[in-house]
């Protein structure tokens, strides 16, 4: 994968966004769902809640980012009749997918920095991580790997002509699943697995444990698995990309009959 190609569709992703206003529709409701979680939470009197209330929405707006990032430019590309011609292009589409939802996941971290401001101006709420270095650290394996996330399942978008209906089943189901609102622990005994195989089960774990004091266990471990997780998804994208481009190659249609 080249790193050229991936810079310059980067840089195709930003002026597209730039021309299209509502894919930052996020930056402004990321603050209203923050207000309301905080609301709830500040009522219940609940300390790990308030920690819930600012990272949730963030992590949220992470994940339905680059979601949207993928499956809108496969679309798009569809919609242009350009898409055949994309995935017959030299440069991996892989690479193509991966700057475009860089660009997106910019505008997904400002969702991150909202939700703190909400807290500490409208509510008088200013979390500070007992452990910065684990934050910073958890927060750029978790772009990793909703990165590669994104990457993979634009892959399979491409074999669809409703990207946005999987697009949207694969939003609220995760957002349970990955314990952005509440630990994966509240949830019943029987769907708590399927949970641990959500990379943002992991990633949202890690993020509240940045903010409790005292030490934090097996952190390294925990990072490697989220690691781990996007780098299986890398892997997978590349496969699955090679049947689309057969697909291409034996129909001249991207999308499986």
């Amino acid at each position: 994968m080249s790193p050229g190609v991936v810079m310059a569709a980067l840089r195709l992703g930003v002026l597209e966004a730039r021309r299209q206003p509502s894919q930052f529709l996020i930056v402004v409701t990321a603050p209203m769902f923050s207000a309301m979680f905080m609301s709830v939470v500040l009522h219940a009197g609940s300390s790990i809640g308030r920690v819930n209330a600012v990272l949730g929405p963030g992590l949220i707006g992470l994940w339905f980012v680059a979601l949207d990032a993928a499956a809108d430019g496969i679309d798009r590309e569809r919609w242009q009749g350009t898409l055949e011609s994309l995935l017959a292009a030299p440069a991996p589409l892989t690479g193509l997918v991966i700057g475009r939802v860089v660009a997106m996941a910019i505008v997904g971290l400002v969702t991150l920095v909202e939700s703190w401001l909400v807290a500490a101006v409208g509510f008088g709420v200013v979390l500070r991580p007992a452990h910065p270095v684990l934050l910073a650290l958890s927060i750029a394996v978790t772009v990793f790997t909703t990165v590669s996330t994104a990457t993979l399942l634009a892959g399979a978008f491409v074999l669809t002509r409703h990207a946005f209906m999987l697009q949207n089943s694969l939003s609220y189901p995760l957002y349970l699943l990955g314990g952005v609102l509440v630990p994966v622990t509240v949830l019943p005994g029987w769907l708590q697995p399927f949970g641990r195989i959500v990379f943002l089960s992991w990633s949202s774990d890690l993020v509240r444990d940045a903010f409790v004091a005292g030490a934090v266990a097996h952190a390294a471990l925990r990072l490697a698995v989220v690691v781990l997780f996007g780098v299986a998804a890398l892997v997978a994208a590349r496969t699955v990309v090679k049947v689309v481009v057969g697909n291409v190659v034996r129909t001249g249609s991207a999308v499986r009959s």
